[in-house]
């Protein structure tokens, strides 16, 4: 749909968004899912990230933990979706309650992390997939160019980002394909990923220790270990490990959270979907869409955690998850879904198990891609941004010009991401950046019902708990868990910053990204004050659908 010939006096682009309502509940609950926390991509590698930073750290009540704190974000989200059902998410809604500047920056910082995101699962896909598979499949067929290949593919940085804008390239061809085609790709490759992480589950459950120890102690003799190679792999590290969790050791599960949150803190994006989710202004539905993603997500990483605990124990994991562990022999890293095959060692089931982590990445892609696409289309629509970026293509019903934009900006990102930080730092970065918009959205949801009464009252949000509107109760809530995951950061330099003295990235991170969100707001105002455009008018009303 081109945007010449269109009178300045009109408010936004065009009167219709050209987007369509094409999103399933089923797509939204997959789309949250796989943002959140992709279980097998997940348990791949981050989780046991915190086994051997935090000696002792209790993976599932942390977990646990994680479930609780964010029900009450879900719920202010749920509540925010259902009221203003538009494309933007909270953009939308703190434009019209706040201020407009407000909203660029709460949007700024969410569409970053969902930048900082694609960027992380792109890089995963040859570090965390394509290599492991590769070394795996070299090591059971015995082909060394296999294990070459996959080598290169997780220490190479020009592998690693030819392999991340293999990626990237086939998520900009989805999203240029239109929302149905891109989801019907999130829900194909979801659907393998999770049977082949439920494969490995099986495995694990049947499997017993004695035969994991019997097969890692086979294998790493291929590869010049001696003896007893399971317990080297623990004796080698046994002073900065635990043998056991221990969830009374606070300064080793409260960091765990944060890394638990770091996936799971996300349940609720499926509101950059509202704009083109079937009957977005249903609160259940949102609720029911977000809840079922939390849920499934917390059941399956405490299942996964404890299985791989039954059979290859709580110290191995810890000590193989240590950085340059010298026991640890095998080419392959120590990943779950190859420590999962290892267990029984029959050539069918790696085929499968390993095999099936290669279609993680791209549906955890999806909602990191959509999400900042409909933030660049948002602006436009509100003329904060070129009215070219809210081009929508009369076939694919896609925003091209939006995708175009921000995947050229995900590139960049590869780039920057393989060669200046860690995998940890880079998801770090990703959650501080969705404080800012939390914490935003937080004042938006509190302040709702007295400074928008007339869409507050007839709003899905107009719900009472005991006489006080619920937001009120969320709303504050769910600022302290953000607080908490920001002092987190700060107590525990190894989620992110590395060093104590390091401590001020974090502050002038978040107010970095906070004053390029303001910067964004007021050059566009000034811009089109000089075209004779008046920007405030456009946020005295929702923008149409």
């Amino acid at each position: 749909m081109s945007t010449e010939a269109r009178g300045e006096q009109q408010l936004f682009v065009r009167k219709s968004t050209g987007l369509v309502r094409e999103a399933s509940a089923f797509d939204a609950m997959v789309f949250n899912a796989v943002f959140s926390a992709p279980v097998g991509a997940t348990l791949a590698w981050g989780v046991f990230f915190a086994l051997s930073a935090f000696p002792g750290a209790d993976l599932v009540t942390a977990t646990l933990i994680s479930l609780v704190i964010n029900i009450p974000i879900v719920i202010m989200m749920s509540l925010m979706a259902s009221s203003m059902p538009r494309t933007g998410g909270d953009y939308v809604w703190v434009s019209r309650i706040l201020s407009p500047p407000l909203a660029t920056v709460s949007n700024f910082a969410a569409a970053f992390s969902g930048m900082i995101g694609a960027t992380f699962w792109a890089r995963y896909f040859p570090v965390f997939a394509l290599g492991p598979t590769l070394v795996t499949f070299g090591i059971f067929f015995h082909n060394n160019t296999m294990i070459t290949w996959g080598n290169n593919f997780q220490t190479d940085h020009t592998w690693i980002f030819l392999g991340g804008l293999f990626m990237i390239l086939l998520m900009t061809a989805l999203l240029i394909g239109g929302t149905k085609t891109t989801f019907r790709w999130q829900n194909t490759f979801w659907i393998i990923a999770s049977a082949g992480t439920f494969l490995a589950f099986i495995v694990l459950a049947v499997g017993s220790s004695n035969s994991f120890r019997n097969q890692f102690d086979k294998l790493s003799a291929r590869f010049g270990s001696h003896g007893n190679a399971y317990q080297q792999v623990i004796n080698t590290v046994h002073n900065s490990i635990a043998t056991h969790p221990s969830a009374g050791t606070w300064s080793s599960t409260l960091p765990a959270v944060f890394v638990i949150m770091t996936f799971m803190m996300w349940n609720w994006w499926s509101v950059y979907l509202s704009g083109e989710l079937k009957s977005a202004s249903n609160r259940n539905r949102h609720l029911k869409i977000m809840f079922t993603a939390l849920i499934w997500d917390v059941v399956f990483i405490i299942i996964g955690v404890l299985l791989i605990y039954k059979v290859a124990g709580y110290a191995f994991m810890s000590a193989v998850n240590t950085s340059g562990n010298a026991a640890y022999k095998i080419p392959s890293g120590p990943w779950y879904h190859f420590l999962a095959a290892l267990t029984v060692n029959v050539p069918v089931l790696t085929v499968l198990i390993v095999g099936s982590f290669l279609f993680w990445s791209l549906p955890a892609m999806v909602g990191n891609s959509f999400m900042p696409v409909r933030t660049v289309f948002a602006w436009a629509f509100d003329r904060l941004l070129p009215a070219k970026l809210a081009d929508v293509n009369d076939r694919t019903h896609s925003p091209i010009p939006a995708i175009l934009t921000v995947m050229s900006l995900v590139t960049a990102m590869l780039v920057w991401s393989v060669l200046a930080t860690t995998f940890q730092t880079w998801l770090a970065l990703g959650v501080l950046a969705g404080v800012v918009c939390i914490w935003i959205v937080c004042v938006a949801a509190f302040t709702f019902p007295n400074r928008r009464p007339d869409l507050y009252q007839a709003s899905p949000a107009n719900v009472t708990w005991f006489g006080v509107p619920v937001l009120k109760i969320v709303a504050p809530l769910s600022f302290l868990v953000m607080a908490f995951l920001v002092y987190d950061t700060l107590k525990y330099p190894a989620l992110a910053i590395g060093t104590e003295s390091h401590w001020w990235y974090v502050p002038v991170f978040m107010g970095a990204t906070s004053a390029f969100g303001l910067l964004v707001y007021y050059l566009a105002k000034a811009v089109r004050k000089s075209q004779g455009v008046d920007l405030d008018l456009v946020y005295r009303e929702l923008p149409p659908e």
